[in-house]
């Protein structure tokens, strides 16, 4: 049996995933985790059925998987990821910083208006799905954004699995030099980029991202 664990980004929850998840047979075990931001966080278990493990990562649910769990999968897809979100060019780090610290102030006076404002970037160039969350982990989301500031993956290349990573060219959240960083510093085999798709990809597109999956994994067919 195949099982997927689906990791989702900043700022959004397990059902970040159901449009991917619903181009899916049913015979595969598609199991989204949670944060918990908006609601109870919960983190799937494989089953022990399970022969195929694959984990997918959107943005920052690269960085809050468990590493233990991602080093004993066989694949991992990578949707908009990076390895470190603050460039280590030192003018554009700074302006990423101000950016940041801009949010985080916003962040704890008026948290709605800054989840809104990052919606509608991450679903540039199209509208934003409508996602108006009445109960917010104010705490966990504040702490997160000030962690994206520190992030930096350092040990995935010593994981024996592989690696894909789908990205669009018009994301305004993570920079397309930081894919091509992530791309090279893992040595990732498969990749894909799509044009005129942004941050929220595996909503926006989620069909040509099966089709593109369902070619590098035969076995998703």
């Amino acid at each position: 049996m195949i099982e997927i664990h689906a990791y989702h980004g900043w700022g959004f929850n397990r059902k970040f995933w159901d449009s991917l998840k619903a181009e899916f047979p049913a015979s595969i075990l598609f199991k989204a985790a949670n944060r918990g931001y908006f609601e109870k966080p919960y983190e799937p278990i494989f089953s022990s059925e399970s022969s195929i493990k694959i984990i997918f990562t959107h943005s920052y649910g690269l960085h809050w998987c468990p590493k233990e769990k991602i080093g004993s999968c066989d694949y991992l897809v990578i949707f908009n990821g990076f390895n470190e979100f603050l460039s280590e060019d030192r003018f554009e780090r700074k302006k990423e910083l101000k950016v940041l610290n801009k949010m985080h102030v916003q962040f704890q006076t008026n948290p709605y208006a800054v989840l809104n404002a990052f919606y509608n970037n991450c679903f540039y160039p199209y509208s934003p799905t409508t996602f108006s969350p009445k109960i917010i982990d104010k705490s966990l989301l504040e702490s997160d954004l000030i962690d994206l500031s520190k992030t930096n993956f350092t040990y995935l290349e010593a994981f024996n699995i592989q690696k894909i990573v789908i990205s669009g060219l018009e994301d305004q959240i993570i920079a397309k030099q930081k894919t091509k960083e992530l791309i090279e510093h893992f040595k990732v085999t498969e990749s894909m980029e799509y044009q005129g798709y942004g941050h929220a990809l595996p909503i926006t597109n989620s069909s040509n991202c099966w089709s593109y999956l369902s070619k590098v994994l035969p076995i998703l067919r």
